[in-house]
């Protein structure tokens, strides 16, 4: 819905830049301008191309902009851009994922972690409030927090879980199971309350098909 935040995660090649792109497609599809954020090293352009066609797009009825980010600080101009309006045009932002350029930065000390915790706690304040006033669709995407020191398996929530979870309205969780190609999506928060609605998906030429 416009107005709201929607958070989809999940362990790599789990699905989420493919799930991202079919839903910035479609705002493309309902005459909507999509702007992406991406800091996972290069754009599937050759998989946005497939989807595409896939669609029965082309590139002059699909009004899409990447701009890609490596590092926080370029993470937090673009957010600073973003609550100015310099990108009040599109209706649809998304991040892909939000916390790459916050997961590379060397974290030493625990008050490190409490600090960069605080820096994405306000820059999804800046978010929420600018899908409200603008009544924008906002994705962000996000990867599994990292196994412990301890050797421990992680768990199976976000990075920077707690402040990610909080702001956003939509929450889905995307995982493999174990046949090529199928994967489990999780719908565990909708318009803000807890859900808890799961379908089984495959993977067709790069997209995301539900499958019962």
């Amino acid at each position: 819905e416009r107005g709201e935040i929607t958070l989809i995660y999940g362990e790599p090649g789990s699905g989420k830049t493919a799930l991202m792109l079919q839903i910035a497609l479609q705002a493309c599809l309902q005459g909507f301008k999509a702007l992406c954020i991406y800091s996972d090293g290069l754009f599937p352009y050759p998989r946005l191309e497939i989807i595409m066609r896939k669609m029965g797009l082309n590139e002059s009825s699909v009004s899409l902009q990447v701009i890609h980010v490596n590092r926080f600080e370029d993470l937090k101009n673009i957010v600073r851009q973003i609550e100015l309006g310099n990108f009040k045009d599109y209706y649809l932002i998304a991040f892909d994922t939000l916390t790459g350029p916050y997961r590379s930065i060397p974290i030493e000390r625990r008050q490190e972690v409490i600090a960069h915790n605080k820096m994405l706690n306000q820059l999804m304040a800046i978010l929420k409030n600018y899908a409200q006033l603008f009544n924008a669709y906002l994705v962000l995407t996000s990867r599994l927090r990292s196994p412990s020191i301890s050797g421990e398996s992680t768990i199976d929530e976000p990075i920077a879980s707690n402040v990610l979870t909080y702001w956003s309205d939509n929450i889905i969780s995307l995982s493999k199971l174990d046949l090529p190609y199928r994967r489990r999506i999780v719908i565990l928060k909708s318009h803000g309350m807890e859900a808890n609605v799961e379908i089984k998906a495959h993977i067709v030429d790069g997209m995301l098909e539900g499958v019962d």
